[in-house]
């Protein structure tokens, strides 16, 4: 089975993610390798050759689709040296 992922934002401002049963699998292998030393990963179109191919089909006709996207993982130490406000629960 193709995986198939697609990344939308409603016409409400909402995100919405569309998965497959492939497309599900592929992410999930994807977010488990997220480590300190693999911090990150792609999402984008197939022609662009990166890490997690995403779909530009959308499911409604007022979805606006995002073309691509970045994973980040974000251990609480390095937030805390870099990023205090996200562990303080303040706004920037």
């Amino acid at each position: 089975m193709k995986s198939r992922i697609t990344l939308s934002i409603r016409s409400d401002g909402s995100f919405e993610m569309f998965l497959n049963e492939a497309g599900r699998d592929d992410l999930v292998e994807l977010l488990q390798s997220l480590s300190k030393e693999n911090d990150h990963f792609h999402l984008a179109p197939k022609e662009l050759e990166l890490d997690c191919e995403i779909s530009e089909i959308p499911y409604r006709e007022s979805d606006r689709l995002l073309s691509n996207g970045k994973v980040l993982f974000r251990p609480d130490d390095w937030d805390r040296l870099y990023f205090p406000h996200v562990m303080n629960g303040e706004p920037c």
